[in-house]
């Protein structure tokens, strides 16, 4: 029988097919129709369903429940068996049974059943600005009593813990793995407390937990929706005093503005499908000046109405190009290795390098050593063989995507420069 909150359904055994669904079309129908059930707001159009975790970190958790659970050491089959029956009831009736049809044999794809979980996804508006990629997509609400700041909901809490258990066991022994009993009698900890914050709210009978509109920010003019995530949002008057002081004595950054020079550069390697790929990763200093006049706040350039997206995030020390350049060379090594991960998930399995020429990674939420970070990178020029190609690639602009640096809209930015 089920070991998890909902009883009477016991869950059938996970499908020992190696199929991955394809992931374009992961959604069964109640889940898909579960959107209909909440009136949404017009910018969010017909809505969608994002991922907290990602559907590549939930497909490498379900390549092991199927061995888990026919494992001869009795300890981790039932460890995997209450994970496995956990995931089930979770579920609900409608999603595990449309899950189960469209397994073989009326067998649930682990993949699909994992992707389903009501509560690992968020609803929320089409195309948001920003893509996570692979990277956690929490749900964060504003922390009582500290204006402006933000957490995870108590349900991301628990599922960014069950991340990164998930995480650090994959790495274990060497990178080949270690899943063991206590690996999944943790990750059944940490999804049945994910379960036990989401039913604080009342669905009222739905398939979908409800849409959290306060965290999303829509900008009129550039038609976008952005998740506020971590970032910190200091009032207009607060705002004010952060650029002011830190615009005083600003020294001119002008030379650096078309420089193609090499500001900082970064190599790193990394399995990309089949193929050993070295990725040389480049600043020029333009890129570093264009991270300046968009992203610091004291070289933030308020006449630019070209500004593309309806948050900008800033980089609060950084006062003069050195300190810029610094962090850029810093970062660089950690943004190239997220990039590698990202390329393998979008383009892996291209059938030529070539294909990634001119390819443009935006990606928010990039865990780079431990700061969260937006990053546009594009790849300008594949060398070296096929099977171990050498890829060149140009970071266009970062940006912290945390606790790092305040984020401010776009109306409280024309607010803060008509009073400086």
């Amino acid at each position: 029988m089920t070991t998890s909150p909902v009883a009477g359904r016991p869950a059938p055994p996970p499908s020992s097919a190696r199929e991955v669904p394809d992931k374009a079309k992961w959604a069964v129908k109640p889940l898909n129709d579960g959107k209909q059930g909440y009136a949404l707001p017009a910018e969010w159009k017909t809505g969608a369903l994002h991922h907290k975790i990602s559907k590549e970190r939930l497909s490498s958790i379900a390549e092991q429940v199927t061995p888990a659970w026919n494992s001869q050491n009795s300890k981790l089959q039932g460890a995997a068996q209450a994970f496995w029956s956990l995931c089930w009831a979770l579920a609900g009736k409608d999603v595990g049974e449309a899950v189960a049809m469209a397994g073989p044999g009326g067998s649930p794809n682990p993949h699909r059943l994992l992707w389903n979980l009501p509560l690992m996804v968020s609803l929320g508006p089409q195309s948001p600005a920003n893509d996570p990629g692979m990277n956690f997509d929490p749900d964060t609400e504003p922390v009582p009593g500290a204006a402006g700041t933000r957490r995870l909901d108590a349900v991301s809490l628990a599922l960014k813990d069950l991340e990164t258990a998930w995480l650090a066991a994959a790495d274990a022994d060497g990178g080949r793995g270690v899943y063991d009993a206590a690996l999944w009698t943790t990750l059944h900890r940490h999804l049945l407390a994910a379960h036990t914050a989401a039913e604080r709210v009342d669905r009222d009978g739905r398939v979908l937990y409800p849409p959290l509109r306060e965290q999303w920010v829509y900008d009129s003019k550039t038609k976008q929706n952005l998740r506020k995530g971590m970032t910190p949002f200091p009032t207009v008057e607060e705002g004010r005093r952060l650029f002011a002081a830190a615009r005083a004595n600003v020294p001119s950054i002008a030379a650096y503005a078309d420089s193609a020079t090499a500001a900082a550069t970064a190599t790193v390697r990394a399995t990309v499908g089949e193929r050993q790929v070295t990725l040389r990763l480049t600043a020029a200093e333009q890129n570093v000046h264009h991270v300046c006049v968009r992203h610091t706040l004291t070289f933030f350039d308020f006449t630019d109405a070209s500004r593309p997206r309806p948050i900008n995030t800033f980089w609060p020390d950084v006062r003069t190009f050195a300190q810029a350049t610094a962090l850029t060379a810093g970062l660089l090594p950690g943004i190239g290795r997220n990039a590698l991960r990202e390329l393998d998930r979008s383009l892996g399995n291209v059938a030529k390098t070539a294909d990634w020429l001119d390819e443009v990674l935006e990606i928010s939420n990039a865990d780079i050593d431990g700061r969260l970070v937006f990053y546009h990178v594009q790849f300008t020029d594949i060398g070296g063989t096929d099977a171990a190609p050498v890829v060149e690639a140009v970071i266009e602009s970062f940006a912290p995507d945390g606790s790092d640096g305040p984020g401010f809209t776009r109306g409280d930015l024309d607010l803060i420069a008509a009073h400086l």
